[in-house]
């Protein structure tokens, strides 16, 4: 059997583990993998050569310890309505004797392996996105590395906001979904969290932030410095999220960023020393955790067996702790957002803490 494997979308950590447990699980029964560079792109062109590369066992251990994709990414959607590649893909998988493709990405890249799973072809999914945002799955690779960065990058800004006694917004990713701010916020203990799915206003934004300073006060605290976790995707009431720049993708999304310089400027005229820092790329450029290596590394074993067992047209997933499989179509209910009412004090504009209970991520 020959399979292809592919990344798409973003890079996240925990993309090469993945891509070695699927090759060291293939091996072992005699398969051959195939990468293709440059996620749906290999497939969705004819001159394709340059994106071809036979994988073996001597790459796992290398592959294993890095972030980022060996394979490479990008944003090519082969089902877009204006320009529909489905039956270069065949064409493709056919020329190079594909039995089945294992597909690693979000709610972009794997959407389009569920349309084309419904034409014929057999698509095996690994769910990867440091959003956490795909529904059908309680874990996506490259989530845990984002939040440690976020939790270390907060540590670090806190150093600086304390010798300054700054108000500082530490703007991290999240389209849609807070999951990275709320629970990267919640580890770092960050004064303010906002995330994408509650829209506030300034007077409260700006009341929030000078009430935890007035708390600080009267408990006698010298550090009269507040860290703000802020998502790319936050908004003010009644205002559309803040664009990095005006290029869309080829799966219809803009470019979000600059929320957190544009909340700095606001918060001018009420603070006097407030600053702003944006993560963006650094959480997805960092090594894999522990976590995402050990699971990328079996989402691909059972990528594999999936593929064995003519269970095609699914998703690798977790659920309740447990190894599973998802219809590819459910993915494309996605995105799973961050329940308000469970999880976010909208007083406090933070995490809503239950005492007895563990952090909900369903």
């Amino acid at each position: 059997m020959r399979i292809g494997v592919l990344t798409g979308g973003g890079d996240a950590p925990g993309l090469n583990p993945a891509i070695a447990g699927v090759v060291e699980r293939a091996a072992l029964d005699g398969h051959e993998i195939l990468g293709l560079k440059r996620g749906w792109e290999a497939l969705s062109i004819r001159e394709n050569d340059n994106h071809i590369i036979l994988l073996g066992p001597e790459i796992i251990r290398e592959y294993s310890r890095l972030g980022g994709s060996k394979l490479q990414c990008s944003r090519t959607n082969p089902v877009a309505e204006d320009k529909d590649r489905t039956d270069l893909v065949k064409e493709n998988m056919k020329k190079l004797g594909l039995d089945a493709v294992i597909a690693i990405g979000g709610e972009d890249t794997l959407g389009a392996a569920a349309v084309l799973s419904e034409r014929g072809i057999p698509v095996v999914g690994i769910p990867k996105t440091i959003d956490r945002d795909l529904v059908g799955t309680e874990y996506t690779l490259g989530y845990d590395t984002a939040l440690n960065v976020i939790c270390d990058s907060a540590e670090r800004i806190a150093h600086t906001a304390e010798s300054h006694q700054t108000i500082f917004l530490l703007e991290v990713m999240g389209r849609h979904a807070g999951w990275l701010a709320l629970r990267g916020g919640e580890a770092a203990f960050a004064d303010v969290i906002l995330i994408p799915e509650y829209s506030f206003t300034m007077d409260q934004l700006t009341s929030v932030v000078d009430e935890r300073l007035r708390e600080s006060e009267r408990l006698g605290f010298e550090q009269l410095y507040k860290i703000v976790v802020v998502s790319e995707g936050a908004h003010i009431e009644g205002e559309d999220a803040v664009r990095r720049d005006s290029q869309i993708d080829e799966f219809g999304h803009y470019s979000l960023g600059g929320v957190g310089n544009y909340l700095k400027g606001l918060l001018q005229h009420e603070f006097k020393h407030t600053r702003y820092t944006a993560l963006a790329y650094l959480q997805r450029g960092a090594p894999p955790s522990q976590k995402d290596r050990q699971i990328g590394r079996r989402f691909g074993h059972n990528a594999v067996e999936m593929i064995k067992n003519g269970d095609t047209g699914y998703m690798v997933a977790i659920k309740r702790a447990r190894l599973t499989k998802t219809p590819l179509e459910e993915v494309r209910k996605s995105p799973s957002l961050v329940d308000v009412d469970k999880n976010y004090d909208t007083e406090r504009l933070n995490v809503k803490i239950e005492w007895t209970d563990l952090p909900d991520e369903s």
